[in-house]
């Protein structure tokens, strides 16, 4: 049984890495499932009893980098800055930028995952990826926003308009590292930049 659960499992790893392979070199759409398999010196019959379709290789090549993704977005909603007032904001940006430097970490671990989520999804279930993110990271920012101006931390009201311009330039930033193919240590100055230039400039719209 032991020797069958090895096999069944690298199986699925062959199939996994032949698929990443496949979907960089010709997208989700170009890609075959037939070339996957042979790639992999799998029967289709076999792969179909690890992966049901395409859709399917790419979820599970791409599904742990998304929820990483949503985790990391989900610190700009309001629970995650309960306890933030004037005093303590310096605290709340050390906490930011340690978080930043994880997830650029993350991104260079993972470069194809995130490379195959922002050029060749189209087609798949994530094709809307980055507009799906930027949706959800405005969503978070305006609730904390808006949080910030009922607590009095913030003198001033954010148009929504105006959130969702700040949190799509962040997350725009983000894809640009891998759309523009950036080494990492340009991408840890050129998040920097942006984040100093979103953060002022929010403080100040805020009139905080």
């Amino acid at each position: 049984m032991a020797d069958s659960s090895t096999s069944a499992a690298e199986t699925k790893t062959k199939l996994l890495q032949s698929a990443k392979k496949e979907f960089l070199e010709k997208g989700f759409m170009g890609a075959s499932l037939r070339t996957i398999a042979a790639n992999a010196g799998v029967t289709t019959g076999a792969m179909y009893r690890h992966f049901k379709d395409k859709d399917s290789f790419f979820c599970a090549l791409v599904d742990e980098a998304i929820e990483v993704v949503k985790k990391t977005v989900s610190l700009a909603d309001s629970e995650n800055h309960a306890g933030l007032d004037s005093p303590h904001m310096q605290e709340h940006f050390d906490l930011e930028e340690k978080s930043v430097k994880e997830f650029i970490d993350y991104m260079f671990a993972n470069f194809d995952l995130f490379t195959l989520l922002l050029t060749k999804a189209a087609g798949s279930t994530h094709e809307h990826f980055q507009e799906e993110i930027c949706e959800l990271y405005t969503k978070n920012c305006e609730e904390t926003f808006n949080w910030m101006y009922e607590s009095k931390i913030a003198a001033k009201k954010v148009s929504p308009m105006t959130i969702h311009f700040m949190a799509s330039t962040i997350i725009n930033a983000y894809c640009d590292i891998i759309t523009h193919n950036m080494s990492k240590e340009d991408a840890i100055h050129y998040i920097a930049d942006i984040m100093e230039f979103t953060r002022y400039g929010t403080m100040h719209l805020m009139g905080i």
